[in-house]
């Protein structure tokens, strides 16, 4: 029995996606679709393709369906516990309002600053800007003090 290997033609897009990426993936329904039908016209009358060859491809399908879903449901999981992780970060860093904080410059010397604000920046990660217009990420503090009563 001879069986014909059919590969889809590539695509312009990307095949795959990211956590970060906004790529859908190249492969659907439509595809495996289209993939069937190609390979039924163009088999041999003499020798079509038996029912465990059938059944092998039903059941590759069935799993890459499982598959795709599982990985849909893993990355929202991953966008959620993301966002939980910015939002204890953002309410632990509230509590440093108003507070004055010792961290280390970018020269490594101890310095100390009032919390002004508390922000999550462009890279994800959660920094407080203090009296004075500077910027500090959370993870440089060292040390919370109140701040002395005029």
């Amino acid at each position: 029995m001879t069986t014909t290997a059919i590969t889809p033609a590539p695509s312009s897009s990307a095949a795959g996606t990211s956590v970060l990426g906004t790529q859908a993936a190249s492969y659907n329904d439509n595809t495996f679709l289209k993939l069937l039908t190609a390979q039924l016209q163009n088999q041999t009358p003499l020798e079509p393709v038996d029912n465990a060859s059938f059944m092998n491809q039903m059941a590759s399908y069935s799993s890459m369906e499982e598959q795709r879903a599982l990985n849909g449901n893993m990355l929202k999981l991953l966008d959620y516990q993301g966002l939980l992780a910015r939002i204890q970060s953002l309410s632990e860093g509230s509590a440093l309002l108003g507070k004055d904080v010792t961290f280390n410059d970018e020269n490594g010397e101890p310095a100390t600053g009032k919390v002004d604000s508390v922000f999550v920046g462009e890279t994800g990660d959660v920094r407080l800007k203090l009296s004075g217009g500077q910027e500090i990420d959370m993870r440089s503090v060292t040390g919370i003090a109140q701040p002395a009563v005029a």
